[in-house]
């Protein structure tokens, strides 16, 4: 049965007329925001609002400004001649309840990038399998939930990142290794049985970049954070007035730092650094070591004549420190997001590397299954997945008896 599209029709109307009254009154927002922007140059008054703020024990979420203006455009630096660029992303396979055997698999793909130089691009990948039962289930006897999976590939992304690097770290400098996705991860709850040894494991994976003299940054594509916008409403409370409360009952409308900074960033430039203001990155801080600290800036990784696109950059506060490193990150970055249409030539080869098309996984299923029947074994699916499989690609007309 298709959609009946006759239904919805007045929905749609209505679905117009609302974003449209949405959008005049986030414009009009959004204007009073770049004008307070505008004139938040005093770096210490806004540091002196956040110090209240944590006195009160206000939940504070905004950013505050690390070394350099918030409202001002920090230009294009000059490209360094020569660097080495690293770029990790993971895909995986969930297990599936329905499989003659349930198993997970992760693959993580490394791209690296030799900048300057006529050296061919090398292309690394590490898939892992696992199919015993303490790996595939929780105490319980229930399979993994997929939040977990997700948890250890981050992990083991970060890992080999870290490896790579540091087997090539005597290449051309400066050794710049980029991540798909922030670097400040939600923390791994409660329902990650193995949560304290896997925030272990991706903290000692800075370390190895930081050993290395690598650069790691996090890159977040059309970021919709509203560190910035928090900071802002932030600034125009008394101190009686920071609270809890106060500070819970900001409402943005749809509204991003994004929005506020495409306007002030011309092609190429970035924003200046700031520190996210939360306790998953104070745990960084202060669990892990101050050069974990987590640092961003948003970039307009436009070219010229392109309407802004930006996108946010993370890095670790030993990155931050190093003026040099900071220039060759920003130069770097928005150099990769020229090769293709304003995202990073590396993150997109290291997605084809690691991603698992529909075809592997049928090809690996079937792998395991002749292992099976080699030695002896039952296949057995589901009724559920084959009715699933008979109804989305082979439906046939009954046709009575």
């Amino acid at each position: 049965m298709t959609l009946q599209f006759e239904k919805l029709e007045d929905q749609i109307v209505q679905l117009g007329l609302t974003l449209a009254e949405r959008s005049h009154s986030a414009a009009e927002e959004l204007r009073a925001a770049a004008d307070l922007l505008s004139q938040l140059d005093d770096l210490d008054a806004i540091w002196e609002q956040i110090k209240i703020a944590r006195q009160n024990d206000a939940g504070f979420r905004g950013a505050a400004p690390f070394d350099e203006p918030i409202n001002q455009p920090i230009p294009l630096p000059e490209l360094p001649p020569r660097a080495t660029l690293f770029a990790a992303d993971g895909s995986q396979i969930y297990p599936d309840v329905h499989a003659p055997i349930p198993y997970w698999l992760t693959n993580i793909g490394v791209f690296i990038y030799h900048h300057g130089t006529d050296d061919l691009p090398e292309m690394l990948s590490e898939p892992q399998l696992f199919f015993r039962d303490e790996d595939v289930r929780l105490s319980d006897g229930q399979l993994l939930p997929n939040n977990v999976i997700n948890a250890r590939r981050t992990v083991y992304e970060m890992q080999f990142l870290a490896r790579v690097v540091t087997e090539r770290q005597t290449s051309a400098p400066p050794l710049v290794a980029f991540c798909d996705g922030p670097l400040l991860h939600m923390p791994f709850g409660k329902e990650i049985p193995d949560a304290r040894q896997l925030e272990a494991d991706y903290h000692e994976a800075f370390d190895f970049f930081m050993d290395a003299g690598a650069a790691l940054l996090g890159y977040v594509d059309r970021p919709t954070s509203r560190f910035v916008l928090y900071t802002l409403y932030l600034m125009t409370l008394t101190p009686e007035e920071i609270t809890v409360a106060n500070l819970g009952a900001l409402r943005l409308d749809g509204m991003t730092d994004a929005d506020l900074y495409k306007p002030l960033l011309p092609p190429g430039a970035r924003s200046g650094m700031m520190v996210q203001q939360s306790p998953l990155n104070k745990d960084y801080k202060d669990r892990f070591s101050p050069a974990h600290e987590i640092v961003f800036f948003y970039l307009n990784t436009a070219a010229h004549g392109q309407a802004p696109y930006l996108a946010r950059v993370e890095i670790p506060q030993w990155v931050a420190r190093d003026k040099a490193m900071v220039n060759a990150v920003h130069a770097l970055v928005y150099d990769q997001c020229q090769i293709i249409d304003r995202y990073p030539y590396v993150l997109t080869r290291a997605d084809e590397i690691a991603v698992v098309q529909p075809t592997d996984k049928r090809a690996l299923d079937e792998r395991i299954a002749i292992e099976l029947l080699r030695h002896s074994q039952p296949i057995e699916t589901s009724q559920k997945l084959s009715l699933k499989w008979t109804a989305r690609h082979g439906r046939r007309q009954h046709e009575g008896v």
